[in-house]
């Protein structure tokens, strides 16, 4: 076998948060609008209740005022703790592509680090959504059999399947493992085991 050569190398784009940030700028700013248009007909509404509603909201309206901004604070800071996780998440993975092997290592804290070996590649797609189409990223999804994998799932064929999320030029990326699988195999047909 030829002297190991590393074909490509990538990690997810931070792209791919691009919509989850943009939701979340949406949701915060629709969040803080409603609560800060709401808040004194609210307040105007409960007091009209009874004189003690009245006089309950006359006296604790500061009281109010803190705990709306609080409920609205904690539901936004959720959403970008939130959105920061899954950065960081992206952020931890890796891929490499050798002319005999794809290794995938993902992780925050603690590291895992798969490694299929691309004789074993039997099926490699992509995937792009149009919103993956504009930024120019998209998934690339290949079933190996592999036993370093999990399952494909009980919809597809037999096999052990893997995604790499966020990869730019998904097409270009995925013609590199189809060729190379097809280089380490011989030249052989890609071919299924039934």
């Amino acid at each position: 076998m030829p002297a190991e050569e590393t074909l490509w190398e990538g990690s997810p784009a931070i792209k791919v948060l691009a919509l989850d940030a943009a939701s979340t700028a949406l949701f915060s700013l629709a969040l803080s609008l409603v609560v800060y248009l709401g808040f004194q007909p609210a307040l105007h509404l409960l007091a009209g209740l009874s004189r003690q509603a009245a006089d309950a909201v006359a006296t604790y309206q500061p009281g109010f005022r803190l705990a709306a901004l609080a409920f609205v604070l904690v539901l936004i800071g959720q959403r970008v703790g939130g959105l920061i996780w899954r950065g960081l998440a992206l952020r931890g993975h890796r891929y490499r592509l050798s002319n005999q092997r794809l290794v995938i290592e993902s992780g925050v804290f603690s590291k895992t680090l798969t490694e299929i070996d691309i004789r074993t590649v039997e099926e490699v797609s992509f995937h792009q959504s149009f919103a993956e189409r504009l930024l120019g990223i998209g998934q690339i999804s290949l079933v190996s059999s592999s036993p370093a994998l999990p399952e494909a799932g009980a919809m597809r064929r037999p096999g052990r399947a893997v995604r790499l999320l966020g990869v730019l030029d998904p097409r270009a990326v995925r013609e590199k493992i189809r060729d190379a699988a097809y280089a380490a195999t011989g030249n052989q047909v890609f071919m299924r085991a039934t």
